[in-house]
């Protein structure tokens, strides 16, 4: 499926900006999330798929249908609705006797998948409960601050989750940002185990409230909970390959001040990006361009001059006879036969008799 995308070339103007924004660049956009429903989902999955929704917002697409699509079997119903969607990001839901409530988060790359992790929910409160308790909020679009807490660097599967839970949470890429800006904080804590699918990881989420301070240097920081809050359990987790990873993690030495050399294309401060154009000689005479009929030629037939007449030459004498003819009464008509042109032509003329 994602091959046929590929292939697939715009007609409209609007599809050509559609596919100009999907290029890769060397700052990339915002990373888009897909949540995702499975063939069974329960009270406890969704109410979860909704408050990650509501955290990724406005980069997040959240799919309500429920989708029998089994991630660790077969990935590519996701990478079809990945890269029909543009996202890099997805979270998967599902819920069963074998596995109940269990969340799949996920990576893309090139709209393949790059890496995914199977988290059991143990314990959850939603953001619906926390309402009461912290009015007000924060707001959407606000850049989180995201906090590891424990032994995160101690285990090979702890250190992956943490790239996924940052890039899942980081949010827009900016150059610096105010201390008063920071208006929430997502923390995780890593609790490992002696077994791996023993490894839990505590997620909670908290407003910052900025008050006056006794001091009087800085503000006093509260930190308020406002939820979601999450107890979840690693279980099943699918690595990148060597190649792979190398291939995502590749970020190019260009920047925009110093864009790559482009061949016939110099930069300066005063003209911009200049072009060099090499034309081939062309023939004026063949351009198409718009002709007026009044200077419109006409080409010259291939017929021999005429020779230039002698001025000694004597003129001709028609040596065709002059006969009378009668005619009526006082007149004589005389008949002159021209035969040179080829034509027997008679002439009248009227004679006084």
């Amino acid at each position: 499926m994602a091959v046929g995308l590929e292939a697939k070339r715009a007609k409209t103007a609007r599809g050509r900006r559609i596919l100009a924004k999907r290029e890769p660049k060397l700052i990339e956009n915002p990373r888009t999330a897909l949540i995702v429903r499975g063939q069974r989902t329960s009270a406890i999955v969704n109410s979860v798929l909704t408050d990650l929704y509501m955290l990724k917002k406005p980069y997040s697409i959240h799919f309500k249908r429920h989708n029998a699509v089994h991630p660790f079997e077969d990935v590519t119903p996701l990478e079809f609705l990945a890269q029909k969607n543009d996202a890099s990001l997805f979270a998967f839901g599902t819920h069963s006797k074998k596995r109940p409530n269990h969340l799949v988060l996920g990576r893309m790359f090139d709209h393949h998948l790059l890496d995914m992790f199977e988290l059991a929910i143990q314990q959850v409160k939603t953001m619906h409960e926390f309402a009461k308790a912290a009015p007000g909020g924060a707001s959407i679009e606000s850049k989180p601050c995201v906090l590891f807490q424990g032994e995160w660097d101690n285990f090979s599967t702890l250190r992956s989750l943490r790239s996924l839970l940052l890039d899942f949470f980081h949010g827009q890429v900016v150059s610096a940002i105010s201390p008063i800006g920071i208006e929430r904080i997502v923390s995780f804590t890593a609790v490992p185990s002696s077994r791996d699918n023993e490894t839990r990881v505590l997620m909670r989420h908290y407003v910052v409230k900025l008050k006056k301070s006794a001091e009087g240097t800085s503000p006093y920081t509260e930190l308020t909970e406002i939820g979601p809050s999450l107890d979840l359990q690693v279980r099943r987790v699918q690595q990148p390959s060597d190649d792979l990873l190398k291939s995502a993690m590749f970020h190019r030495s260009v920047t925009p001040s110093q864009p790559k050399k482009t061949k016939n294309v110099s930069h300066s401060r005063v003209g911009g990006r200049q072009g060099r154009i090499h034309v081939p000689k062309q023939d004026l005479r063949e351009v198409a361009l718009a002709r007026m009929k009044g200077l419109k030629q006409t080409p010259l037939k291939d017929t021999p001059m005429p020779a230039a007449a002698d001025a000694t030459a004597q003129p001709s004498i028609d040596p065709s006879p002059i006969r009378p003819k009668a005619g009526r009464r006082g007149e004589a008509v005389v008949e002159r036969d021209d035969s040179s042109d080829g034509h027997h032509k008679k002439r009248s003329k009227k004679v006084a008799t």
